[in-house]
């Protein structure tokens, strides 16, 4: 009763404290009330939003730790996610108010433009197991699309509206946006974790941070900026130019002034930084193909001189205009040294995931238009670029299942900035523009036999986006096959120690995964589903006996063997490169559990091929992983106290690679 009574007294008062900066969230009667508590997989802790009339003192947060209560993340302003336990009281402690985050808040806005079916970004605490984070995903009965450029607590699910929406209900989730389209294509992008305050990371659901570096109400802001260092991948009056055309490009839109200086650590100065692993703050760099850059948000979030500095990683291959663009990268950075937090719409600069571009979106105007004056052409009065309305995309209806081995698609779009462009792309790769753009359509798409997921997608001429995503069911005949339909497309013989095998699945329930066992031992998962890849696969001198099975949505099943010969030329003897090993689940490496077991999982690599991957425990336990290149350890037993849990792979020269985990069981 006292949780109760907590909760209603506190969630009263919140009604009277100033709004947090939260974004719009998604306006919806599926939402659920934030009187009802959420779902969870942890016993008797959940997640809390704790606010403080004025900044927190240490002292503050000192009594937050002895009361039990973890701080988790920072929300402007004076606001926190914390885990605590359910008999969590604030006595003491000086807070304002405490109370659950509503389902309706963790849902974004953008997502009410998502058909039935659809494709979101699921962000999860950064305390949460994400083992247990996609156990919650699949309990929904919403399917995972796993893709390495991931940040560490996102999940790329795909599933109806209704699913994704049920997910907010869950605890553990503290957001819900739409998911970029090159992401749901499978192509490469590198993720930004978001800029850095004192009082440590903020979600997703951050619309700004502060007020800028104009302080309360709309203003403008006069700041210098000064180079410490510079990349030596590309000339260094280059890179100097394309950071200053980044910030240029803000000041085009908001009444900002940019003015180099040779002060390294003066006030109001934006300090660029390129540096390797640790460089003078506390978060060093990860070197090539992590984190590119991270950015300091302004004062008073953050302190000077550090506030809006921007460093980057000297290890990534910086380049102007393709690949790693310094530019793009640049004028996303400066978005949150500026104050801004990340964008929920695909193609905006502020997407927490960066693309190449060659300037800002109308949403990424808008945005810094509410943090400053606009940019005006003469007196203040009159803003360069006018807001034009949102761009928006219609598709007529389509057929929910089809015998055709093609469909056309036709629809409409309206708003937006200068011309548009529409495009489609099927899941697996083809895709094409649609002919017209106020009117478009588009004849003959591909259908493959069974499920068959299209995402329709117009653009702009400022790159803002509208999508909507279609699923199709292609029957092949009037009864549905029983049993999947599994071919293999590549060649079944080798000259070289690893192969990569591809071929085609298809049922009329649709394929929820491809497996592969070889007779050495080995296992993993295929990349996709109707169009797999598996590999690359060690082999054996001598034939290799390999099962490739197929799995049905309904859950079904069908497998083939085949046999692949291979001739070695040589014992790789004089392989000395180890392998590369991850562990995905847990994700970090010290954590805290209550269970006799836990399961780990991950991912091995190596230039010949993996043998085996085995763990072992401070504890004498030890055992082999299920899999090689995709390996799993289902119950690795704990004892109480400290485990020291380690992961080995091992190749076939020899080689190994190990990481470990410090588990203390309760």
């Amino acid at each position: 009763m006292r949780l109760v009574w907590i909760f209603l007294l506190l969630g009263q008062l919140l009604t009277a404290q100033p709004a947090l900066r939260l974004k719009p969230h998604l306006s919806t009667s599926r939402a659920q009330s934030s009187h009802q508590l959420s779902n969870r997989r942890r016993g008797m802790t959940r997640h809390l939003l704790v606010r403080f009339e004025s900044g927190a003192e240490p002292a503050q947060l000192a009594r937050l730790a002895e009361h039990g209560a973890r701080v988790i993340q920072y929300v402007p302003d004076h606001s926190y996610i914390v885990t605590a336990a359910d008999d969590f009281t604030s006595e003491g402690i000086g807070l304002s108010s405490i109370a659950p985050i509503e389902p309706g808040e963790k849902l974004s806005a953008e997502l009410a433009d998502a058909g039935d079916s659809a494709f979101a970004l699921v962000e999860f605490y950064p305390d949460v197991d994400m083992g247990q984070a996609r156990g919650i995903v699949l309990d929904n009965l919403l399917q995972i699309q796993d893709n390495p450029d991931l940040l560490d607590h996102h999940l790329l699910v795909s599933g109806t509206q209704d699913a994704i929406i049920a997910l907010a209900q869950w605890d553990e989730v503290s957001y819900i946006f739409p998911a970029a389209p090159e992401l749901v294509q499978g192509l490469a992008l590198n993720a930004c974790a978001g800029a850095l305050t004192d009082q440590g990371q903020i979600g997703q659901s951050v619309a700004r941070v502060g007020y800028g570096w104009g302080g309360p109400g709309l203003n403008g802001a006069d700041l210098n900026y000064a180079f410490q260092s510079v990349t030596e991948k590309i000339a260094a009056d280059a890179a100097r130019a394309e950071i200053v055309r980044a910030f240029n490009e803000w000041a085009r839109v908001a009444k900002l002034t940019f003015t180099p200086s040779a002060d390294l650590k003066a006030n109001r100065t934006l300090t660029v930084l390129f540096g390797s692993g640790p460089h003078g703050d506390p978060y060093p760099f990860d070197g090539q193909g992590g984190v590119l850059a991270h950015t300091f948000y302004p004062y008073p979030t953050n302190a000077e001189p550090i506030a809006g500095d921007l460093h980057f990683d000297a290890d990534e291959n910086w380049h102007v205009g393709l690949d790693t663009d310094l530019f793009s990268v640049a004028l996303h950075e400066t978005g949150h040294a500026l104050g801004l937090g990340h964008s929920d719409k695909p193609g905006a600069v502020m997407y927490p995931y960066y693309r190449r571009t060659t300037g800002l979106t109308q949403e990424d105007i808008t945005a810094i238009l509410t943090l400053y004056l606009p940019q005006d052409a003469t007196s203040g009065t009159t803003p360069i670029v006018p807001v034009p309305a949102p761009l928006a995309l219609t598709v007529q209806d389509t057929p929910a299942t089809t015998t055709l081995v093609s469909v056309g698609l036709s629809g409409n779009t309206s708003g937006g900035s200068g011309s548009v462009q529409v495009r489609w792309a099927l899941q697996g790769g083809v895709s094409g523009n649609a002919s017209g753009s106020t009117a478009w359509s588009v004849a003959g798409i591909p259908l493959s036999p069974g499920l068959n997921t299209i995402l329709v997608t117009a653009t702009d001429s400022l790159k803002a986006t509208a999508s909507r995503t279609l699923t199709i069911v292609r029957q092949l005949a009037a009864q549905a096959p029983l049993m999947p339909l599994l071919q293999v497309t590549s060649p079944l013989s080798s000259s070289s120690p690893t192969i990569t095998i591809s071929g085609i699945a298809s049922d009329a329930t649709g394929i929820a995964r491809v497996a592969w066992s070889s007779s050495q031992g080995r296992s993993g998962q295929a990349s996709g589903t109707l169009n797999w890849t598996i590999g690359p696969i060690a082999l054996s001198p001598g034939p290799n006996a390999l099962t490739i099975t197929a799995y049905s949505q309904s859950g079904t099943s069908a497998s083939m063997a085949i046999t692949i010969q291979y001739a070695a030329t040589a014992t790789p003897s004089n392989d000395t490169t180890p392998p590369s090993l991850a562990i995905v689940s847990p994700s970090t490496v010290t954590l805290s559990t209550s269970y006799s077991t836990i399961a780990f999982s991950g991912t091995a690599k190596d230039n010949v091929g993996i043998t085996s991957v085995t763990w072992s425990t401070s504890n004498g336990d030890s055992g082999t992983c299920a899999g090689t290149d995709n390996w799993r350890a289902a119950a690795i037993p704990l004892y109480v106290g400290t485990n020291t849990v380690t992961i080995r792979a091992h190749d076939a020269a020899g080689n190994t690679a190990w990481r470990s985990v410090v588990v203390t069981r309760h």
